[in-house]
């Protein structure tokens, strides 16, 4: 993957600024759902856990949606977790016209193993031997020694997103498509995307209800990152 990283965190955002789309490429827009009841209590929420969103969270994607409502999506799709399925319909809702829709299991958040759903206070030490073993180099650490490790999670990304016959495989240029996922699948994406290196995707900003922008050439799957973490400005 080749990246050009054209702009980085925003606090507000119009998606109607964003760069013209260059010929022979398409469009992801790369979210996060909307906050969780689990994120407000700073739990470990990987695919182990299903949370709904929250009051706030629907709040989020609501201005996530409407952010969107400015680009004419040719799909919306989406993890099977119920936090991203809510967010992308409600995104999906707020298109003029009727968008094809997705959903895969491979989009999916990392799964933390034996430390899904523990408070994220009481694990700090194990995580931080993660972090410090991941930003070594070795990222077939997983977590939890029976969760997934950055290597499992990107290759499983990677296939979602752009194996044959995935999500993003299609061979023709000017889709727009809108991805509702999760912090850590977003950051293994974009930390490979960026050159930032798979060890440091945990560097990578990813807040509820966030979008990226990435082009990508629909001939050798190039990618242009074009923003990171572009949040709406009354979630």
């Amino acid at each position: 993957m080749h990246a050009a990283l054209h702009a980085t965190m925003s606090l507000s955002y119009s998606l109607t600024q964003l760069p013209p789309l260059a010929l022979g490429h398409s469009r992801l827009y790369l979210c996060r759902h909307g906050e969780t009841d689990s994120n407000a209590q700073d739990l470990l929420q990987g695919s182990g856990v299903d949370a709904m969103l929250n009051v706030l969270g629907r709040s989020q994607a609501s201005a996530l949606g409407e952010s969107l409502a400015s680009i004419c999506l040719n799909m919306v799709a989406s993890s099977t977790l119920s936090r991203a399925i809510e967010t992308s319909d409600i995104i999906a809702n707020r298109q003029a016209v009727s968008v094809e829709r997705w959903r895969d299991a491979g989009l999916s958040e990392m799964f933390y193993g034996s430390l899904e759903g523990l408070p994220i206070a009481g694990c700090r030490q194990k995580l931080k031997e993660l972090s410090a073993a991941w930003q070594a180099g070795d990222t077939g650490v997983a977590v939890g020694g029976d969760g997934e490790s950055p290597d499992m999670l990107l290759a499983r990304a990677h296939a979602a997103l752009w194996g044959d016959g995935a999500l993003l495989n299609s061979r023709v240029p000017g889709r727009h498509v809108a991805v509702v996922a999760h912090s850590s699948f977003n950051r293994a994406v974009l930390s490979v995307a960026t050159g930032k290196g798979l060890g440091n995707m945990f560097a990578i900003p990813q807040d509820n209800a966030c979008v990226n922008v990435l082009d990508f050439c629909v001939n050798d799957a190039a990618i242009s990152v074009i923003a990171i973490n572009m949040v709406p400005s009354n979630s």
